[in-house]
């Protein structure tokens, strides 16, 4: 472990634990640092799942430090699975369990056994920073899901702090297990002030009208439905990211001279490049879990905090977000509007948004309940630095 992030006696860790390589943790980053810069902590450490792909320990500066603990590899399907988990839940408790922990906040609901047993171990308070509605997800069903309802219903009480991303998840918690309502940590982006150059880069004179979408380029995102209908359309569209969907949108622009594609840039600068646009999309995929329907997708928070229209799936959170300003901007189904809408989209349409829009907060005064909190659970062991505006990049969501 480097020395400058080697805890101190009497002044405890902070760890963050979630089942990944953290490649793309931006809010696990922004939130580490935030509470690293409060002072109560000696150093903070963002541990996940080594690959061997990535590097074992990555030292991010001022106390932050991702650590990638291996995990290894079987064969045999769901016991395969399971003792691939077992021998990572070891490794983490191993590295550890004699360590001076003051606290410790699961990212994800299967963590949250692993940082219970780690908590009792090391006598330290434990949190839960559920990502999204953890148990109501699309890829929870069967077994599953019973198993994560039960490990969320046993455990959420035993949390000194529960965090969530946005109001309408807040208050799904709040009622289905009676507890206090949920600290709400919105994930706005943390962004510098710079120009891009975007429309210069794309050979898009002023006149058009400029849409982006940022982000992975995967599946359940429209992608293929955004292709189709901005083909020979007056607007120009550009995707900012990457992903499985590159080379079709790259063969698309071959076809539609209007339809570009951009690789992904640094967190920081990603609400530069959406402020160069005039509209961005957010049309993922609602299926029938609530987590996606209860969601703040990063591009709705992208394109908001660049002071632009989303053209938006029909998210709770964006209605809420957007209010009165949300009429004309959400599609109920985007399979059957997105073609109609963007015949009726203009400037001045655009300018109406933009002239109305009364902006996000910032970063520091979405995390300053939750620091507040968790302080408040740990103690001061330093005198508060106060909430930092920094950016921990791990890579572009």
């Amino acid at each position: 472990m480097p020395r400058s992030v080697r805890a101190r006696r009497g002044n405890g860790l902070y760890l963050q634990i979630y089942p990944s390589s953290l490649e793309n943790a931006s809010r696990m980053g922004k939130i580490g640092r935030a509470a690293q810069d409060s002072g109560v902590f000696s150093a903070t450490h963002l541990v996940g799942v080594g690959t061997g792909l990535e590097p074992a320990e990555e030292d991010l500066g001022a106390g932050l430090l991702v650590v990638r603990l291996p995990a290894r590899k079987f064969s045999g399907g769901t016991l395969g699975r399971v003792l691939r988990v077992a021998v990572w839940y070891s490794r983490v408790l191993g590295r550890y369990g004699r360590e001076p922990v003051s606290l410790i906040a699961a990212h994800s609901v299967w963590v949250l056994p692993l940082c219970w047993v780690l908590s009792k171990r090391t006598g330290s308070k434990l949190i839960y920073n559920a990502h999204e509605l953890e148990t109501e997800t699309i890829s929870m069903f069967g077994m599953k899901k019973k198993i994560a309802q039960r490990i969320e219903a046993l455990l959420i009480g035993r949390c000194a702090v529960v965090s969530v991303v946005n109001e309408p998840i807040a208050e799904w918690y709040e009622h289905r297990y009676g507890m206090s309502r949920p600290v709400v940590v919105g994930n706005t982006p943390v962004m510098v002030d710079s120009h891009e150059g975007l429309r210069e880069r794309l050979g898009v004179g002023p006149d058009p009208l400029l849409f982006i979408h940022t982000g992975h380029l995967v599946v359940g995102r429209n992608i293929p439905l955004i292709l189709k209908a901005f083909h020979g359309s007056p607007h120009h569209l550009v995707f900012l990211g990457d992903g499985p969907y590159k080379d079709d949108i790259v063969k698309a622009g071959q076809r539609s001279p209007n339809i570009h594609w951009l690789p992904p840039v640094p967190h920081d600068r990603i609400v530069s490049n959406v402020r160069e646009a005039d509209v961005g999309l957010c049309l993922i995929e609602i299926h029938q879990d609530l987590s996606d329907q209860l969601s703040s997708p990063n591009k709705l928070l992208e394109s908001l905090a660049a002071g632009i229209p989303a053209l938006c799936t029909d998210l709770v959170e964006a209605r809420r977000l957007m209010g009165e300003l949300a009429e004309g901007w959400i599609l109920s189904d985007p399979e059957t509007e997105l073609s109609t809408v963007l015949e009726t989209i203009d400037r001045s349409r655009v300018t109406v948004f933009k002239q109305a829009w009364g902006g996000l907060p910032s970063w520091d005064e979405e995390v300053a309940s939750w620091v507040q909190a968790i302080t408040g659970v740990v103690g001061p062991s330093a005198p508060p630095r106060g909430v930092m505006p920094h950016e921990v990049d791990l890579r572009q969501d």
